[in-house]
């Protein structure tokens, strides 16, 4: 079987896509004035870190 290999920036992304996504049914399900913050936070973090 071969192995596959993630780039650290596909590594990067799939982590984004995947906090967003879960804050979203957060946001959907529970509270969605604290997720909408928590998604800001994120956005933010994330684009320090992905030029």
């Amino acid at each position: 079987m071969k192995r596959v290999k993630i780039s650290r920036q596909t590594a990067e992304r799939i982590i984004y896509i995947t906090l967003i996504v879960g804050l979203v049914f957060f946001g959907v399900f529970k509270d969605s004035e604290s997720a909408q913050g928590l998604i800001r936070a994120v956005k933010e973090a994330f684009s320090i870190l992905i030029p």
